[in-house]
C-alpha cells in the first residue's frame, strides 16, 4: 500500500507540484486537481493488488420447541377418550402453544403410522404407534438448527420401533412428556395373539397358537370360536379365574382347499368391556396343493443321507424320501430335485436315475465319496470332472466364497465353515468349468485354495450342484455342538436344494407383488413385459382386474416407470381378492391370474391401558419433565426457567473482492472527469 501512495504522489506531483508550462491554476485549484489524481492513481494502483473486504453478520435463532402429538387409535379406546374425540384437547393444545409467544419457534408434528408436519389430521385413528420412530424424524430434520425441546404427548404405549428412551437421547435436549390416556385397567377381553405359518398344504393340517387374554373379569364364562369358509371349525369354553388372565390354545385345522384361506377367531365379550375391537381376530393361510418333491438316493446306507433329508424335512415345502439306489426307479418325473450320494457307483450304479434326471432337466446335487465312478461321472459333463482318482481321500476343510451370490445367508451360517471338521475329499485332479459358483472354498491348513469344495453350475436350462466329499453328518453335529440349534446347517441346506430346484421364469408377461397386506398398506404390483426376444417393453398397456368377496371388480392400469410397470391400487378393505393381469407383447394376449388377501391390524386394541412409567422415564432420562393434561398450563413456565432454552447468535463471515463493487469504478471515473473539467474550465488541457 505505501507503494500505492508513492505512486500517487509521484503521479501528482509531476503534474501540479510545480507549473512548469505557466498555467493559470492557481494554488487552491492545483491542491484540488492534485489532490484527484493522487487519490485516483492511488485507488487503481490499490485494487490491482485484489484487496478482500471481510464481511460478518450475525443472525439470531430462537430456540425451537417440538409438540408432537401421539395420533394412533389407542388413545379413543381409554375411558378418557371423550376429550380426544370431542375436539377438547386440540383446543387445550392450540393455547397451550398460543402460551408460548414470540420467544420460541413452535413447530408441530403428528405421529402414529408416520410423521406429519402440523396437526391438521389430528383424527386418532392410526392403527401403529411408533414412538422411536419420530426421534429419528426429529433428529434428521432438525440436526444442526437450534432445537431447544421436545413436547411429546401420548399414552406411552408403542408397537413399532425401539425403545424410545434411549431413541430421544440423540437429539441432546429436553424431552417433556404430556400424559395421556388412562391408566386404569377396566375390564377387555381380547385375543391377544394368533400365532400361525403363512404357509400350508393341501390336505395337512396345520396349527394356530392362539392367546385369549382376560382383564378384571374373574369368574366369566368365555366361549373361543374358530370359523372358516365352511363354518366353525373349533370350539372352547373357558373359565375365567383371576382379575389377569391369560390362555393359550392351539387348534389344528385341516387345508382342505387351496389358495389364500381366511378364518376368523372370536372370543364372546362381557358386560362393560372398554372395546369390543379385539374380540376378534381373522388370519389368512396361503394353501398350495404340492410340494416339491425331493429324491436322495445313495450307493450305500450313509449318515449324510440322514442328515440331508433331516434339515429338508425340518421345512414344510419339501417331501422327501431317501432311497438306496439299487432300489430306486429310473422315472425321475416326479421329482423336483435328485440328490446323488456317491453316484455314480461301480458297475453303472445310479446311472439309469441320473441320465433321467438330466434328459427332464431335473436338477441334481452330487455327493461325492469313496464308492463314486469318476470315470462314469466325468461322462455326464456337468461341468465338474476328477483325472487320477487313485482310490484314497483327503480332509478339506471349507471356507465361504466372499463373491458367491446365488443365494444368501445370514453371517452366522457364512461364520461357522471354519470351525467345522473337515470333509473327506478324493484325491485327484479335480477341475470345474469357469462358469461354475463356487458356496464354499477348499482350505489347507490356514491357506485358502481357489479349488471348489461346494460348487453349483448351470448346464443349459438345468443346474447341477457338487459336494466334493463326504462327511456332512458331522457338519451337522457340531453345528449344533457350536449354537445349540441345528438353524445354520439346515439354513444352507435347504438355501441350496432351493437354488437347484427354482426353476426360472421364462414368460413373456410376469406380474410381482405380496400376497399379504395389512390393512394399512398399498397395494403395491410390479410387471415385466418381454417380446420374443426377451427384450423389455415399456410401451404397451398393462391391466389388471381386482375382485373382492363379494364378486364386486375394480379396474386398473400400470405405470411405466423406469423400464418396468407398477400398480398402486391404494388401501382395500380386509379380505381375500383375486386378480386378473392382462398385457399384449404384439404377438400374443397374456394373462396372468392371482391372489392376495388385506389382513386387519389391531395393534392399537390389544393394549389400552396408558404407560405413564414409560412416559416418565422418558422425560427423566432426557432432562425433563412428565405433566398430567390438567397440568398443561405449566409447560411454558418450566421450559422458560430451563438455562438450556435459548436463542442462538449464529456469525457469519466472508470475503469478497473488493473490486467486484461496481459503485468503486463509477468513483474512480468521477474523479478522473471532475479533474479533466477543472482543467479545462482554467482554461488549460
Amino acid at each position: 500500500m505505501l507503494l500505492c501512495v508513492a505512486a500517487g504522489l509521484v503521479y501528482a506531483g509531476a503534474l501540479y507540484l510545480h507549473d512548469r508550462f505557466n498555467r493559470t491554476y492557481g494554488t487552491a485549484l492545483a491542491w484540488i486537481l492534485g489532490a484527484l489524481r493522487f487519490t485516483g492513481i492511488f485507488l487503481l494502483a490499490f485494487f490491482l493488488l485484489k484487496p478482500l473486504l471481510r464481511l460478518t453478520s450475525h443472525d439470531v435463532q430462537k430456540p425451537i420447541l417440538v409438540v408432537a402429538v401421539d395420533n394412533s387409535q389407542s388413545l379413543v379406546l381409554s375411558a378418557d377418550s371423550a376429550r380426544f374425540r370431542n375436539g377438547t384437547f386440540a383446543g387445550s393444545l392450540q393455547q397451550l402453544i398460543s402460551q408460548f409467544g414470540d420467544g420460541y419457534e413452535v413447530m408441530t408434528y403428528e405421529f402414529g403410522e408416520s410423521v406429519n408436519e402440523g396437526l391438521d389430521s389430528l383424527n386418532f385413528e392410526d392403527k401403529v404407534s411408533d414412538i422411536s420412530g419420530l426421534a429419528d424424524d426429529l433428529y434428521n430434520r432438525l440436526n444442526g438448527r437450534n432445537l431447544g425441546a421436545v413436547i411429546l404427548a401420548s399414552d406411552g404405549l408403542y408397537n413399532r420401533g425401539s425403545n424410545p428412551v434411549q431413541a430421544f437421547q440423540k437429539l441432546k435436549v429436553p424431552v417433556y412428556t404430556l400424559a395421556l390416556g388412562d391408566t386404569t385397567v377396566r375390564r377387555d377381553v381380547l385375543i391377544a395373539d394368533a400365532a400361525h405359518n403363512r404357509l400350508a398344504y393341501l390336505g395337512n393340517k396345520f396349527p394356530v397358537e392362539i392367546t385369549v387374554q382376560a382383564r378384571r373379569t374373574s369368574g366369566a364364562t368365555l366361549n373361543l370360536t374358530v370359523s372358516g369358509k365352511k363354518g366353525n371349525l373349533f370350539s372352547e369354553t373357558i373359565q375365567v379365574n383371576g382379575s389377569s388372565f391369560s390362555k393359550t390354545t392351539t387348534v389344528l385345522i385341516e387345508a382342505e382347499e387351496t389358495g389364500i384361506q381366511r378364518y376368523t377367531i372370536q372370543v364372546t365379550p362381557v358386560q362393560g368391556e372398554v372395546t369390543l375391537l379385539n374380540n376378534r381376530k381373522d388370519i389368512f393361510v396361503d394353501v398350495l396343493d404340492t410340494r416339491q418333491k425331493v429324491l436322495i438316493a445313495g450307493a450305500s446306507p450313509h449318515p449324510d443321507m440322514g442328515a440331508i433329508a433331516d434339515a429338508l424335512r425340518s421345512q414344510e415345502s419339501y417331501q422327501v424320501e431317501s432311497v438306496l439306489a439299487s432300489e430306486a426307479e429310473s422315472n425321475t418325473a416326479a421329482y423336483s430335485l435328485i440328490v446323488c450320494h456317491q453316484l455314480p457307483a461301480a458297475n453303472g450304479l445310479g446311472m439309469p436315475l441320473i441320465r433321467d434326471a438330466l434328459s427332464r432337466n431335473i436338477p441334481v446335487l452330487f455327493v461325492w465319496g469313496a464308492q463314486t465312478d469318476y470315470q462314469a461321472f466325468n461322462d455326464l459333463q456337468t461341468g465338474f470332472a476328477l483325472e487320477g482318482y487313485s482310490g484314497s481321500l483327503t480332509d478339506m476343510k471349507g471356507v465361504w466364497s466372499e463373491g458367491f451370490s446365488l443365494f444368501n445367508t445370514d453371517e452366522q451360517t457364512r461364520d461357522m465353515f471354519p470351525s467345522l471338521p473337515p470333509l473327506s475329499v478324493p484325491f485327484g485332479d479335480f477341475s470345474f468349468s469357469p462358469g461354475a459358483s463356487a458356496a464354499l472354498m477348499r482350505q489347507v491348513g490356514s491357506i485358502k485354495t481357489q479349488t471348489p469344495l461346494i460348487a453349483f453350475n448351470k448346464l443349459q436350462d438345468n443346474k447341477v450342484g457338487l459336494v466334493s466329499g463326504e462327511g456332512l453328518w458331522r457338519w451337522k453335529l457340531l453345528s449344533y455342538a457350536q449354537f445349540e440349534s441345528h438353524e445354520p446347517f439346515t439354513q444352507f441346506v435347504t438355501k441350496s436344494v432351493q437354488y437347484l430346484a427354482s426353476r426360472e421364469d421364462k414368460s413373456f408377461f410376469r406380474v410381482n407383488g405380496d400376497n399379504d397386506f395389512d390393512e394399512n398398506e398399498n397395494i403395491i404390483f410390479s410387471a415385466e413385459l418381454y417380446n420374443e426376444s426377451y427384450e423389455p417393453l415399456n410401451d404397451r398397456e398393462v391391466s389388471m382386474v381386482i375382485t373382492n368377496e363379494n364378486g364386486d371388480a375394480y379396474n386398473y392400469t400400470f405405470s411405466a416407470v423406469n423400464g418396468q410397470y407398477r400398480l398402486d391400487a391404494g388401501q382395500l378393505p380386509v379380505g381375500n381378492y383375486r386378480y386378473t393381469a392382462k398385457a399384449s407383447n404384439g404377438v400374443q394376449e397374456m394373462t396372468v391370474n392371482g391372489q392376495f388377501s388385506v389382513s386387519p391390524l389391531l395393534l392399537e386394541s390389544l393394549n389400552t391401558v396408558a404407560d405413564h412409567i414409560l412416559m416418565n422415564q422418558i422425560a427423566q432420562e432426557n432432562g425433563g419433565q412428565m405433566v398430567l393434561p390438567d397440568q398443561m398450563s405449566t409447560l411454558p413456565e418450566q421450559i422458560a426457567q430451563a438455562k438450556t432454552i435459548r436463542p442462538m447468535s449464529f456469525e457469519n463471515t466472508k470475503l469478497n473482492d473488493l473490486i467486484d463493487y461496481k459503485w468503486l469504478l463509477v468513483i474512480i471515473i468521477a474523479m478522473f472527469g471532475l479533474e479533466w473539467l477543472l482543467r479545462k474550465r482554467a482554461g488549460t488541457y
